[in-house]
């Protein structure tokens, strides 16, 4: 059986669009961190760009299943506002 063109561009596309996330994220998450090491937290923010660092990891392996993706994208967009409006409001 041959694979559906249709279905094979939108998973391509839904894997541009996680992977555009995911470098978002990253790159969110590096000025969070600056931001906190600017303040002077650099030894909390050392800990906090860890598991930036591993919530990454965990969405590049998951890139390949869309749903577990969109879950795991949502939630890393989720950490980084949370970790960027409390440095905003610190």
């Amino acid at each position: 059986m041959f694979p559906n063109p249709g279905q094979q561009a939108a998973q391509q596309a839904a894997q541009r669009g996680a992977e555009q996330s995911a470098r978002q994220a990253a790159q969110d998450g590096m000025r969070a961190a600056q931001m906190g090491a600017r303040r002077g937290h650099s030894g909390s923010s050392r800990g906090g760009f860890l598991t930036f660092l591993l919530l990454v990891a965990v969405v590049v392996l998951v890139a390949r299943d869309p749903e577990l993706r969109a879950s795991v994208l949502h939630f890393a967009h989720h950490v980084v506002n949370v970790v960027q409006s409390r440095t905003d409001h610190a």
